[in-house]
């Protein structure tokens, strides 16, 4: 362990004590991109790690926004395939694209909202 830090200011880590940890370049910079992938501080990602808080990945969020986007694209093609008179199985295949697009996205919802739940309580 190092130094203490300053309690100047106040504040949630305040009395925190820094920890110094030695890692190669290639541990910093991989270390230091997961930690960008999850929206996190590389400290609040290391201790995330460390303590087993959950970790949940900022990118979740805009592959859900993502999925959306397409599903909607699809709900669009519908009426053009319906004007085309599209044969049925061309429909089938659109409706089971859609079904897989919404189970997608629930599951990433669901592990997104177990995920910010864990780690509301690790920080709490």
């Amino acid at each position: 362990m190092k130094g203490r830090k300053g309690t100047k200011g106040g504040g949630r880590y305040a009395a925190n004590i820094l920890i110094t940890l030695r890692v190669t370049v290639e541990e910093k910079t991989r270390l230091t991109e997961q930690a960008e992938i999850a929206g996190l501080s590389l400290s609040e990602y290391m201790r995330r790690r460390f303590f087993g808080g959950r970790i949940a990945a900022h990118t979740d969020l805009n592959t859900i926004a993502e999925l959306r986007r397409i599903g909607g694209l699809l709900k669009h093609n519908f009426e053009t395939l319906r004007q085309a008179k599209a044969p049925p199985d061309v429909f089938e295949r659109q409706e089971e694209a859609l079904r897989n697009l919404t189970w997608a996205i629930q599951k990433i919802s669901l592990r997104c909202h177990y995920d910010c739940q864990e780690n509301q309580e690790y920080e709490g």
